[in-house]
């Protein structure tokens, strides 16, 4: 330590110091959205005709809603692009 500094005020510097880092990390937190994340639907994917259908569902959680729910849900040909995400996958 240099002779000019005593040991309160290292002390002190220590604590703004630190103070400094927090007001700084909490600035970038609240300004830069750092920690939140995005919600999926702004991802940039785009949803076909299917995937709307699935996400739609009755305002209800009667049983009889629900059970219609599901008997409206069609995932026949859920696999119909498979084989084309295989060949994605093998290109790479």
């Amino acid at each position: 330590m240099s002779k000019n500094l005593k040991p309160g005020n290292v002390l002190l510097i220590a604590v703004l110091v630190a103070a400094v880092v927090v007001f700084a990390l909490v600035f970038a937190f609240y300004n830069f959205n750092l920690g939140k994340k995005e919600p999926a639907s702004e991802s940039g994917v785009v949803k076909d005709e299917q995937v709307q259908k699935l996400e739609t569902l009755s305002d209800s959680d009667e049983i009889s809603a629900i059970e219609g729910d599901i008997q409206g849900t069609n995932l026949d040909n859920l696999d119909q692009e498979i084989n084309q995400v295989d060949q994605d996958f093998s290109s790479l």
